[in-house]
């Protein structure tokens, strides 16, 4: 479950606790390259919606909720970098208790509420420290119009623009009408940049869930999005959680998600570069989204459980891939 020094501290910490000092750390001049220890394989670098990355390996959304340490995150060697997610105005979030961790299943289950200082602090955070890997902002309002309000202040600062319309921990990510609301705001962010535009996608388990979801995927299609990241959390009840309910995350969701990732893929005909999120750990998992139709795989809770070498190990274990197919080119990654 993970081989990094400080394994043991972070664990026995509350998991919020453990995230702060996560974030203090991220903020020192450590040696990040050799932490992460990423394999520099020309071999491995993929482009997604026109955007070159040297690794088809993201961090996702919720790491980084302030876009504070997107610098020392891409020293680590990812290809690129979620920051966020944010709205126009700064939010608390839900209240506390609002994480529990599984660690026997490498998973957890989070309450958050999308807690960020809102976008015009993001984009301070942004402006003053180098880019080192591509950066993606994850955006998410209520309202249409602070919506486009966030979007004008950070596409600036992004390479690409991720719409978070399906977090289970908000209530517009879950009882609304979410093909209206998809349509508006992609139609909208379409109309404000030229920046690609990616819609992260609520899971399924069911097959009314499926046809729910494969709509969006359409619809997020049909209003000009670039791509797709499969998928959000999963909605689950945990009563350690303050609220009483929040999003799965972690190794429990991997069993679904190069199936998701297959079937969204076939429902916008291979058209949509896709970003596979959801429970990868290991390089063999990661392959398997990529060979299900992902073009990157986004992760974010075996972090949290594995430590910064998980860069390395994704990497190398993708590289040991491509040699022995005898490829100099990433032939298992979906097209983009």
């Amino acid at each position: 479950m993970g081989r990094y020094p400080g394994r043991r501290i972070f664990l026995s910490l509350p998991p919020e606790a453990a995230h702060r000092l996560a974030g203090t750390l991220l903020g020192l001049p450590l040696p990040w390259e050799r932490l992460g220890g990423a394999a520099l394989d020309p071999r491995l670098g993929v482009s997604i919606a026109g955007i070159a990355l040297r690794n088809p390996i993201g961090l996702a959304a919720g790491f980084d909720k302030r876009c504070a340490h997107l610098d020392a995150l891409g020293r680590l060697g990812f290809g690129y970098l979620v920051g966020g997610t944010i709205t126009r105005h700064s939010r608390y979030g839900n209240p506390k208790p609002r994480i529990a961790r599984y660690p026997e299943r490498r998973s957890m289950a989070n309450s958050m509420g999308l807690p960020n200082p809102g976008a015009e602090a993001a984009v301070r955070n942004l402006a003053e420290r180098p880019a080192t890997a591509p950066r993606f902002v994850s955006l998410a309002d209520q309202d249409p119009q602070d919506a486009f309000v966030a979007l004008g202040l950070l596409a600036p600062f992004a390479d690409a623009i991720e719409l978070n319309a399906s977090c289970p921990n908000v209530s517009w990510g879950r009882d609304r009408d979410g093909e209206g609301h998809l349509t508006e705001l992609v139609k909208g962010f379409r109309a404000r940049t030229d920046k690609p535009i990616f819609v992260k996608l609520p899971p399924f388990t069911t097959d009314v869930e499926r046809e729910v979801v494969l709509a969006l995927a359409r619809v997020a299609q049909e209003a000009g999005a670039s791509g797709l990241t499969c998928s959000n959390t999963r909605p689950v009840r945990e009563p350690r959680l303050r609220v009483g309910e929040g999003g799965l995350s972690g190794r429990e969701l991997f069993a679904r998600t190069p199936a998701i990732v297959a079937e969204v893929r076939a429902a916008t005909g291979g058209a949509l570069a896709i970003n596979a999120c959801g429970g990868v750990s290991t390089a063999a998992e990661a392959l398997a989204c990529l060979e299900a139709g992902a073009t990157t795989v986004q992760v974010y809770t075996a972090l949290v459980y594995q430590g910064p070498g998980l860069i390395g190990d994704l990497t190398a274990g993708l590289s040991r891939a491509l040699r022995d197919r005898g490829t100099d080119v990433p032939a298992f990654v979906g097209s983009a």
